[in-house]
Parts: C-alpha cells; sequence; structure tokens
C-alpha cells in the first residue's frame, strides 16, 4: 500500500468496499454451481467439505465488508484492511486453483469443461473485481493463471493446451488493462484531492471575505455595513409588526486622536482593540456593538435595557486606563442613544437621532450618556429649519459682523478687535451664531461664508486707523482644504490692506481634526504676513508638542476657565498655566469672558494684560468701532488710573 498517499489509500478502500462484495458473491455462486455438478461423482471432501469451508471464509469477508462500508477508518487501519486482502486474495487463488485440479479427473468432458469454464470466469470476475487493488489483482492472477497453463499443457490434448495459452493470452491482456486502470484512478484521485483543496481554499477565501465584509478587521466587532444592515432589519421587523422596540447608539472615545497623534498608530490600534473587548464583556445578550469607524462605535440595545443604567456602565469601562505597549493612555467616552418609536420610522431618522444625542453628550464635556428626547427633537427640528434656511439665504445681504473689543488693562486702549458673525433671516429672525456656524460647517457653505465675511472684514478695516487690528475666526473646514485657503489668501491680497493687521483664530478641536493640513495652511497665512492665534485654547486635546510646532502668535484662554477661576483651583491652575506657557515661548495672551473687576485684576497680576468680555465692552456693529478706539486711546504720556481701567 501506498501510505504515503493517504487519500489513494482511502479512496482504494471506498472504491474496494464495494466490489469486493460482488467478488465473493460471485466466487461462492460459482463454486456452488461446480460442487453440485459434481455432487455424487467426486469424493464428499471434495464436493461438500472443501468447497464449503472455502464459502464460509468467502461468506466471513463478505459479510465484514459490507458492514464496513459506512464505517470511518483511519489510513492505518485502512492500509491495514487492504493489505490483508491482498495476502487473503493470494491464498484463496491457490485454494480455489487446486480445488478445481483436484475434480478435473472426475465425471465426463462436460463436467470436466465446467470445471474450465469455472475456473477462467471466476478467475477474469475476481481480477476486474480487483482492479482498484493492483497488487491483489496480480498475485491473484499469478497464483492462478500459471499452474492453469502448467496443469492443461500437461495433459497432453492439444484444445486444452490451446485453452491454456488463450486463457494466458487473455489475462496478460486483462493486466494491461487494470495497470492503466490503475494509474488513472491514481490520477483521477490526486485531482480530485487537488480540486477538493482548491474549492476549499475557495470557499476560505470566501469566508473571509464574507467575514470581512461584515467585521472590523482591526477589532473583531461587526462594521459599519454590517450594523446598518442589522438596524435595517429590526426596523423593517417593528414596521411589519413583528419586531420589539429596540435603541440605537454611538459611543465615541474622546481623546483618542491625541492618544493616536502623541504615542503613534500602532498605540491607537491597541486601544481600539482593548477598548472592543471591553465592549464584548459587558454586552448582554440584547446589545450588540460594532465598530462604524476610527474612535466612533455603535450599539443596538434590546428593549428591556435600561439604557441610561447601561450608558453609565459603558462610559465607566471604557474610561479605565489603558496599559498599552509600556504606555498608559486615558480616555473619555460620550454616548447618545435613540429609541425606535412613533417620532422615528426610518434607520436614517434612529441615527440622526442618536448622533444627535452623541453631539449633546460631548456638549456636556464628555464622559456622559444622553438618551434623546421630545426636547431633543425640538431642537433638532430647528436645526433642520436653521439648515434649510441658510441654503436658501441671501448670504451677501443677511450675513453681518460684529467687533468685540480686546483691552490693555494697563492702558485701557483698545489692542485690538474680534470680529463676530450675525445672521438675521426674514423667516427666522436674528439666530444664533453658535447654531449657524455648525450647520455650516456641515457643508461646504462654510466655504462661503468665510469669504463673504471675510470681504466685509477686510472692507472695515480699511475704513479704519491704520494701528487697528482685528481677528477673525476660521472654521475646519477651511483649514483642512487648501482650495479653500488659496480663496482667502487671494481676498487679502486683493482687498489691499496690511495683512499683519489681520489675525486669524484657530480652535484647538479645529486644528486637531487634521493637524497636518491645518499646519500647512497656517504656515501658509504666516508667510503672508497674517499673524495666529489659537483660540479656546485647554478645552481641546492638543499636546504642548503640538503648540511648539505651530507659528502662532496668540493664545486665549477659553472664558470657560476665566469664569471658574475664583471657584475652581482646576481652572485657576489652568489659566496661571497658559500664562506661563506664553511667557516661555513668547506668545501674546489674551483672556476671554472677563466680566468682572476681580477677574481682570487677578489676571493683571498673573501677567495677562490683553482681556476681552463684557466687562470692557459688547460686540458693536462696524460703524462704532472708529469711535471706541478713539474713546479708549490715552493721552500723550499718560495711562488710565485704576479705577477707570476697572471700569472698562
Amino acid at each position: 500500500m501506498d501510505r504515503d498517499n493517504p487519500t489513494l489509500v482511502l479512496a482504494q478502500l471506498r472504491a474496494f468496499s464495494k466490489q469486493i462484495p460482488l467478488l465473493y458473491a460471485i466466487l461462492i455462486a460459482n463454486t456452488a454451481f461446480v460442487s453440485l455438478t459434481h455432487f455424487g461423482v467426486a469424493p464428499f471432501y471434495l464436493t461438500v467439505l472443501l468447497p464449503g469451508f472455502f464459502c464460509c471464509i468467502a461468506a466471513l469477508r463478505l459479510s465484514g465488508w459490507w458492514r464496513m462500508r459506512k464505517s470511518r477508518l483511519t489510513v492505518e487501519q485502512a492500509a491495514r484492511r487492504l493489505t490483508s486482502t491482498v495476502y487473503l486474495a493470494g491464498a484463496l487463488g491457490i485454494g480455489f486453483t487446486f480445488w478445481g485440479f483436484a475434480l478435473f479427473p472426475y465425471g465426463d468432458v462436460y463436467m470436466q469443461s465446467h470445471v474450465i469454464f469455472y475456473m477462467a470466469l471466476t478467475m477474469i470476475a475476481c481480477v476486474f473485481s480487483l482492479m482498484n487493488l493492483r497488487a491483489a489483482a496480480y498475485i491473484l492472477s499469478c497464483v492462478v493463471i500459471v499452474p492453469f497453463l502448467i496443469f492443461f499443457s500437461l495433459q497432453g490434448h492439444m484444445v486444452l493446451t490451446a485453452i491454456a495459452a488463450n486463457m494466458a493470452l487473455v489475462t496478460a491482456v486483462m493486466l494491461f488493462i487494470l495497470t492503466t486502470h490503475s494509474r488513472d484512478f491514481a490520477l483521477m484521485v490526486s485531482q480530485r484531492e487537488y480540486l477538493e483543496a482548491v474549492n476549499r481554499e475557495t470557499q476560505r477565501l470566501s469566508d473571509d471575505n464574507r467575514k470581512l465584509a461584515h467585521h472590523d478587521s482591526l477589532t473583531g466587532l461587526p462594521n459599519r455595513r454590517s450594523f446598518i444592515a442589522q438596524a435595517e432589519a429590526r426596523v423593517n421587523e417593528h414596521l411589519a409588526g413583528s419586531g420589539r422596540n429596540f435603541a440605537l447608539g454611538i459611543v465615541d472615545l474622546d481623546g483618542f486622536k491625541a492618544v493616536n497623534d502623541l504615542y503613534g498608530h500602532s498605540t491607537g490600534d491597541a486601544l481600539l482593540v482593548e477598548a472592543s473587548r471591553r465592549m464584548r464583556d459587558i454586552a448582554g445578550p440584547d446589545i450588540i456593538f460594532a465598530r462604524l469607524g476610527g474612535d466612533e462605535f455603535g450599539i443596538i440595545a434590546g428593549e428591556k435595557v435600561d439604557l441610561p443604567a447601561f450608558g453609565r456602565t459603558l462610559c465607566e469601562v471604557l474610561r479605565q486606563p489603558y496599559e498599552l505597549q509600556d504606555v498608559t493612555a486615558e480616555v473619555t467616552s460620550s454616548c447618545g442613544f435613540a429609541e425606535f418609536g412613533d417620532h422615528c420610522s426610518t434607520t436614517h431618522e434612529l441615527f440622526e437621532h442618536a448622533d444627535y444625542a452623541l453631539y449633546q453628550a460631548k456638549d456636556k464635556a464628555g464622559g456622559q450618556t444622553v438618551v434623546f428626547s421630545a426636547a431633543h427633537r425640538d431642537s433638532l427640528r430647528q436645526v433642520h429649519e436653521i439648515d434649510q434656511a441658510l441654503r436658501n439665504a441671501d448670504i451677501e445681504r443677511e450675513l453681518a459682523l460684529v467687533y468685540q473689543p480686546v483691552v490693555d488693562t494697563r492702558t485701557g486702549r483698545l489692542a485690538s478687535v474680534e470680529a463676530l458673525a450675525r445672521w438675521r433671516n426674514e423667516s427666522l429672525g436674528s439666530i444664533n451664531p453658535a447654531q449657524f456656524i455648525a450647520a455650516a460647517e456641515k457643508t461646504s457653505l462654510i466655504n462661503r461664508i468665510t469669504n463673504v465675511l471675510l470681504r466685509k472684514l477686510l472692507l472695515d478695516l480699511g475704513q479704519w486707523p491704520s494701528d487697528l487690528t482685528a481677528s477673525f475666526n476660521l472654521s475646519a473646514r477651511s483649514l483642512a482644504s487648501p482650495d479653500a485657503m488659496l480663496q482667502i489668501v487671494n481676498i487679502i491680497q486683493r482687498s489691499g490692506v496690511d495683512p499683519r493687521r489681520i489675525e486669524i483664530e484657530v480652535t484647538e478641536t479645529a486644528l486637531m481634526i487634521d493637524f497636518e493640513a491645518a499646519q500647512r495652511s497656517l504656515v501658509m497665512l504666516r508667510n503672508l504676513g497674517v499673524r495666529i492665534a489659537l483660540d479656546d485654547f485647554g478645552t481641546g486635546y492638543s499636546s504642548l508638542s503640538h503648540v511648539h510646532e505651530l507659528a502662532l502668535d496668540k493664545i486665549k484662554i477659553d472664558r470657560k476657565f476665566v469664569g471658574d477661576m475664583s471657584n475652581s483651583p482646576k481652572a485657576a491652575s489652568v489659566v496661571r498655566t497658559v500664562i506661563d506657557l506664553c511667557g516661555n515661548l513668547s506668545l501674546v495672551c489674551v483672556a476671554e469672558g472677563v466680566e468682572t473687576v476681580e477677574q481682570a485684576d487677578s489676571l493683571g497680576l498673573q501677567g495677562c494684560h490683553l482681556v476681552q468680555g463684557f466687562l470692557y465692552g459688547r460686540p458693536v456693529p462696524a460703524r462704532d468701532v472708529a469711535a471706541m478706539y478713539v474713546a479708549r486711546r490715552p493721552g500723550p504720556g499718560r495711562a488710565l488710573p485704576k479705577s477707570r481701567r476697572k471700569s472698562g
């Protein structure tokens, strides 16, 4: 047996198990017929005892092979079984051959012809039955045909000699056919094995592709496509009246981008993998997590899940420190849920509501869970109204700028002004800048608005005193767009205004969305002569290395820290740190949201003398800026007294 080719051995066994019962059945039947024709003529042991013994052996083998058809043998067991068949074929061949020779002398010529016919026909049938086991067929042919040829050639009768020669020729042809068949059988088995291997590999690749199509390759969680499909399936079931209520949630890792930028993508990936593992650990039978992209994950929660409680648990689990590649990282998470119900009839609306709830959670400084409510629905409807109104607005006519003073507390003079956008729509009236700017930033409308407002600012600057500067806010979308930045540079150059009178303000959040693109944009503006200010410092996730890499002239302390200075030691510490940082980096420091004399005095004692807030003036139209400039311009050689500075 070719034990080095287990596939062939098993194939031979399968084929042989179907043929060998036929071999033994033919052998038993032919032997019984010969015994019957010679009964009473030949001795009893030749017609009953000896053939009965051989037939019993054949019957036992037939029964064994028949029972084995459905058995699953190992390669070693199959090889032993086939080997025993080879030896047994030789032994039975010798036994039946010499039994036939012993019967030949008895009876008339017809009975002798029956013996010759029996031996020839039985051998041919057995050889063809053994054709998938070449060794057994060869041995059987040798142990039968060689004695057959010798025996009948020695009988001294020309007919018997011719029969023996004819039998030898037929056997040679059969062996040739058997050899060819055996080779073809082995080739067929090999090809089938190859095709099965190809099919298995194809199936594996198909399974892998199916898994990749529906699972995230990094975390192993269902991907966005799979998540949307599951959500849509549940929505359709619910609309058909056969589904249960459920909720869709979106989870965002606050601070992940800072970890990714500071420690590298491999550490960021490891954090995502660990966060996914933690999610799986708390996912019950009614919870499905998925990775939607980046550091955003989706949740499908069953109707029995207590959403606020589960959200708190999830945020607490994700808040725990991450031990990653010799780095300990910490992030928080925000979670927004939306329940499918009467106010929501499509998957798109469900996603929109969950995303809005997430936005509200982030607006609460992160680490919060918000479930979409009726109040949120009213706010979202207002957002849609603003979005539609903005798309149809006459931006040139409806948008305007107002200017808030930035004052030097040491002299009381007007150091600069900050341009703030205002929009009054015919149908909606005056709209909060935070609302319409947020709506515009979701589309390319923000670039158009930026260009319109920048032209208005430059027009106003051209009418003011030449030493008065103004700051202007740029969005994240504009910073990340080379085309938008080229338009801004072109507007400044064509205005005729000295670029050094312009100060561009960017927020930490806008910078960190695409730091490299933002850095290139700021360098372009700086080369033009425009000054750069970092707004709302301390509220985002930029690191000191990012601040050092940027071409900055000024840092503005966010109004939240200024307002909490007197009540929060942490806020006061942040203010001191920013003032010290500006001093160390030779940057101008401005404090926003100054509303009390105590705040102004405290900032002045720490070295921050440029302030902005209601204490020193509310935003005013462009026509009032020149008058404000004159009113706050101290006389030659004198500074304002402290009482005047306090009153602003």
